[in-house]
């Protein structure tokens, strides 16, 4: 297989990200908290805002982003958020989302923070195990995501992981 490349974004990704996230929504609608419909009125200028923020990793292969991740400060904790995870269907199960969740985990720790928290729905069985096996627990917060959806927080203390 042709080797994968994780790396941060930087403004000029931004037609790789908005690519690679509206694929997302389309795939797994059920995972994340926005849609299509919202993200494709995104400005180009939101794209590359969100695309140069330095907080989003993105999975490369052959110059096409085929798994992401974005973490983001919550300074009221003292910890980072994980939010936007994903990797393309046929790559699942390679050890690309570790690696992803691994990078937002560095830079939260080499901010400062103590822990990632990240909300994962309750239909997502997959998601869920995954975390569970890199060390997230569930905080004993949960949240309704659309009607009759709900999500759970999971939270892992970064000083320490790995």
């Amino acid at each position: 297989m042709p080797s994968v490349t994780i790396r941060g974004l930087a403004a000029q990704d931004w037609r790789q990200l908005r690519q690679a996230r509206l694929a997302a929504l389309a795939e797994a609608p059920y995972a994340f908290a926005s849609t299509v419909a919202r993200e494709e009125a995104f400005s180009d200028e939101t794209w590359r805002e969100r695309a140069g923020s330095g907080r989003t990793f993105a999975a490369w292969r052959d110059g096409v982003i085929i798994g992401l991740a974005t973490g983001f400060p919550e300074e009221a904790r003292a910890g980072w958020h994980l939010v936007g995870m994903w990797v393309a269907p046929e790559y699942r199960g390679q050890g690309i989302a570790d690696q992803l969740v691994a990078a937002v985990c560095d830079l939260a720790r080499e901010s400062g923070a103590l822990s990632v928290t990240l909300w994962v729905t309750d239909v997502n069985d997959r998601a869920r195990a995954f975390y569970r096996r890199l060390g997230f627990r569930p905080t004993g917060q949960r949240q309704l995501l659309r009607p009759g959806e709900w999500e759970e927080e999971l939270a892992l203390a970064v000083q320490l992981a790995r």
